[in-house]
């Protein structure tokens, strides 16, 4: 089952930013310039941090994985423009 997560990154170096960033986009949805929201299934979660890994140093860098459940997510407030990521594999008409 899929779980809606924020992402958040603080890259030092240039060239690991754009690698993590490049990464990230594959698996969601860049919302603002350091953070992404997905809907990952365990699996899909566990390679995005594999990735991370081998592309980031964490000595300097990080790199945080906010799990937010349904009732969260539909109190989660946004001033100004945009609006909370919808799971591109579940649409309702």
């Amino acid at each position: 089952m899929k779980e809606f997560y924020v992402i958040c990154f603080d890259v030092r170096d240039e060239r690991r930013l754009a690698r993590i960033s490049n990464t990230l986009e594959n698996f969601g949805t860049r919302v603002q310039r350091s953070l992404f929201e997905c809907y990952l299934e365990e699996y899909e979660l566990r390679r995005l941090k594999e990735k991370l890994a081998a592309l980031g140093d964490f000595t300097e860098d990080q790199v945080r994985y906010y799990s937010i459940c349904p009732k969260d997510k539909a109190r989660m407030l946004i001033d100004g423009k945009g609006e909370v990521t919808r799971d591109p594999d579940f649409l309702m008409y």
